[in-house]
């Protein structure tokens, strides 16, 4: 089988703009600061690891010829923002960085 490759991290970098109220999802769910994960000035910082883990080619040749679906562990991160001035940003799809 092919080998994976990819890596678990908690931080991801909070992008520039990010100021206001934020609404932060994790894989569509919406997970509560304080709870799910800490913000700071840089980083949303996540209390259970981020996976970003994909099978490698091979593997994937491999599994799929013969009929395995081959399914990715990467979580995603969305962040809807209220700006102080009431506007509606969107941050889609964010991955974590590595530890």
């Amino acid at each position: 089988m092919g080998r994976k490759q990819g890596f678990a991290g908690h931080r991801v970098p909070r992008p520039e703009g990010a100021v206001g109220r934020l609404e932060v999802y994790r894989n569509g769910h919406p997970v509560a600061a304080g709870v799910d994960y800490d913000l700071t000035d840089e980083h949303l910082v996540f209390r259970e690891p981020l996976h970003n883990q994909a099978t490698g080619l091979l593997g994937r040749l491999q599994m799929t010829t013969v009929g395995i679906g081959v399914y990715d562990k990467v979580d995603a991160v969305d962040i809807h923002v209220t700006t102080p001035e009431g506007a509606f940003r969107l941050f889609p799809n964010l991955k974590a960085i590595p530890d």
